[in-house]
């Protein structure tokens, strides 16, 4: 019944429904016996982690890849963690050792999981899943070494479980090959094909502004061409069973932010067909028959390759199918481009040929009105459109030439620092240029006017030390014993001092000194570092109370509020720039405040009951599903999730107490601390602004 209510909204798409069914089998393996035992009494972080790592992605491929890379995290996070906790099992329960060992630990995973996440983008949920492991395990109760290996064990659990069914859930639902990419490419040449149509018919109609649902496509148009740029980026580097690469239609994105730019700056001013008394009106409409041919022959062009695209990469088959009926329309929609290209032109000779003769008769220069150039603008960007919709057809007809060629294989990322998301080292401008190759200097390792003076300085007066108080001599003599005069005044007892800056110029020396300056300049600069140490210090300061003494006040106020939470929460928020940190910030608080009164609601109906439970946590999955893939506050509904499951599972712990309403104010402040501590962090220690690191670019 619930998979026909999400398929009776039209905006549940696949990725929704697999979404909802995971939450549904997670709910059950929590509740149903003998499944809840092998979790523990955290066995709810089932759902927390399923929300947070393992949640369902686009395609298939993508889901695979996210359970592949953040297993690896769990089983390290796993793995570090038990042995911390081990080696702090061995020493007397209470011990200063055995609170000091584990909090070491923390901090030193808390730093290179920071590191990692700032340097290698790819990794950032595998790295979280760490450091989430980690703080719930280290920040529990030591006890004996036999229990140890029995958490463990619980965490592997709810990881493992998480994980498969997640996979399990995309596998039923979710298509293997991904098309996202060509999907949205043939979607931007659809609304290009809307744009020129709607710039086409205002341009001769004397319309002197532009209407809104024409101002609404070009935000549009923006908005595409900015994001398939992060789409081909994606597609690149992932799993695909197709005939065709990505790559080979990878040179459309810029097309399209081309067309787009001559439909933006020239063909968007208010125009009329009304001229002045100068020039003829027939002048003017001269340049509506070749403009509305042209334009016409670029529409069909433009929906040819939006049907070849669509064509070769949607519903890959074992069997060859043929495109010739395809092919076919790209050669002709590129005949009828030549042909309405070169007609153009030779209608545009003409108006110039004629503007020509009529400004000689006149022995001087003619005042063209404002509409007259508008239209000279519109057509300018006709031709240049052209050109790039022509270079679309060659791409368009090659790809499927390569799709009836090719047979299908399995395509696979080529692992390499730019698949695990480092930036590269050269600039491309378009894809018709060619790479620019002069790396600029790096701003942060150069010196600056003040450390300049200080090494000229430091130069001068270890050169006037070294040579004062030199007796006059001939040159012939100072040729001869200079240089065991000067080894003898250096290494005498009375002269000891001139030791020192003498070796501190030795070339080896200076080559140390160069080397040590440049490592200990790129630390002090490097924002992967300065975010491991932010994210390696919130992690130390919110776990102070979990290490201190059993019988303390800090101790038993973090066991009683589960402060794990706060901690969990600070590393989620923290993002590697302030203004990401601060927009996830103020959405995962409303999250936290809307998870925790719907748990309390869904505690007041349900109370103990697993069906009750299970119903209503799956129920609120679906809106929060619609959130998280229709919308830009996927925060929002991330946070709403993962704020449910420690609230209405509480049962599950014996050792919990405390009343539910207390319960979820406890678990909103928690995580609520933990958002503005990150808030904090990254605002006031070292904040990364990144419309000042924009401004300060050399390009």
């Amino acid at each position: 019944m619930l998979f026909a209510c999400c398929v009776s909204y039209q905006f549940v798409t696949r990725r929704a429904i697999a979404r909802v069914l995971s939450t549904l089998f997670c709910c059950i393996i929590i509740v149903i016996r003998p499944f809840s035992i092998l979790g523990g009494p955290s066995a709810f972080l089932v759902l927390t982690l399923k929300e947070l790592v393992f949640s369902v992605q686009e395609d298939l491929a993508q889901q695979l890849e996210a359970t592949v890379l953040n297993i690896m995290g769990t089983l390290i996070g796993v793995g570090v963690s038990t042995l911390a906790k081990y080696v702090a099992s061995i020493s007397a329960d209470q011990s200063p050792n055995a609170r000091l060992i584990p909090a070491l630990f923390l901090v030193a995973i808390s730093f290179f999981a920071g590191w990692t996440k700032s340097r290698l983008p790819r990794l950032q949920l595998s790295t979280r899943i760490s450091c989430f492991v980690s703080i719930w395990i280290l920040t529990d109760d030591i006890g004996p070494g036999n229990k140890v290996l029995a958490d463990a064990g619980n965490f592997l659990w709810i990881a493992l479980s998480a994980a498969v069914i997640c996979l399990l859930s995309s596998m039923m639902v979710l298509r293997w090959s991904s098309t996202q990419f060509a999907q949205e490419a043939a979607a931007a040449f659809s609304d290009l094909h809307r744009c020129l149509s709607l710039s086409l018919d205002g341009a001769f109609s004397g319309t002197l502004t532009m209407s809104s649902a024409h101002k609404n496509l070009h935000e549009k148009l923006l908005k595409e061409s900015i994001s398939l740029n992060a789409t081909y980026s994606q597609a690149a580097f992932e799993l695909r069973v197709g005939r065709v690469s990505v790559k080979s239609i990878k040179p459309l994105i810029g097309i399209v932010e081309n067309i787009r730019r001559e439909l933006s700056w020239g063909m968007t001013f208010p125009r009329s067909a009304v001229v002045g008394s100068r020039l003829e009106q027939s002048t003017i409409r001269a340049f509506q028959s070749p403009a509305i041919d042209l334009a016409n022959a670029m529409l069909d062009s433009m929906k040819a390759s939006e049907n070849v695209i669509l064509e070769t990469f949607q519903n890959p088959s074992l069997t060859r199918r043929s495109l010739s009926n395809e092919k076919d329309a790209i050669t002709a929609a590129q005949g009828e481009l030549l042909r309405a290209r070169r007609k153009t032109r030779y209608e545009l000779r003409k108006i110039s040929d004629g503007l020509d003769m009529e400004q000689r008769k006149l022995n001087g220069e003619i005042d063209f009105p404002s509409e007259f150039m508008n239209l000279c603008l519109f057509m300018i960007s006709l031709l240049q459109m052209a050109y790039e919709i022509h270079h679309a057809l060659q791409i368009s007809h090659n790809t499927a030439c390569l799709h009836e060629t090719c047979r299908v294989r399995l395509w696979h990322p080529r692992f390499s620092w730019a698949w695990l998301g480092v930036a590269p080292s050269t600039f491309i401008l378009d894809e018709r240029s060619t790479i620019l190759a002069e790396e600029f200097s790096d701003q942060d390792t150069n010196l600056s006017l003040e450390e300049t003076q200080h090494g000229l300085v430091e130069h001068h007066d270890v050169f006037n030390v070294l040579n004062k108080d030199l007796p006059p001599s001939t040159p012939t003599a100072e040729k001869a014993t200079g240089v065991d005069n000067t080894r003898a005044r250096l290494f005498a007892f009375r002269d000891i001092h001139l030791v020192i800056p003498h070796i501190w110029r030795v070339r080896a020396v200076l080559r140390i000194r160069l080397g040590l300056s440049k490592v200990i300049r790129a630390i002090q600069h490097s924002s992967h570092l300065r975010h491991a140490l932010k994210n390696a210090a919130g992690v130390a300061l919110l776990s102070i109370p979990a290490f201190l003494p059993a019988d303390s006040a800090g101790r038993k106020w973090f066991k009683s509020v589960h402060g794990q939470w706060m901690i969990i929460s600070f590393v989620w928020v923290l993002e590697t720039n302030t203004g990401a940190t601060w927009r996830v910030g103020y959405l995962r608080l409303s999250g936290t405040a809307i998870g925790a009164i719907y748990a309390y609601v869904t505690w007041l109906l349900c109370h103990t009951n697993p069906y009750g439970l299970v119903a209503m946590v799956t129920l609120a999955d679906v809106p929060v599903s619609w959130l998280i893939i229709n919308t830009n506050f996927a925060s929002l509904g991330v946070v709403v999730d993962i704020t449910l499951p420690p609230i209405v599972f509480a049962y599950m712990d014996p050792s919990e107490s405390t009343s539910i309403s207390k319960l979820a104010v406890l678990r909103g402040l928690m995580i609520g601390a933990g958002i503005i501590v990150a808030l904090a962090m990254n605002s006031l220690i070292f904040p990364r602004h990144c419309r000042v690191y924009c401004k300060n670019s050399p390009c």
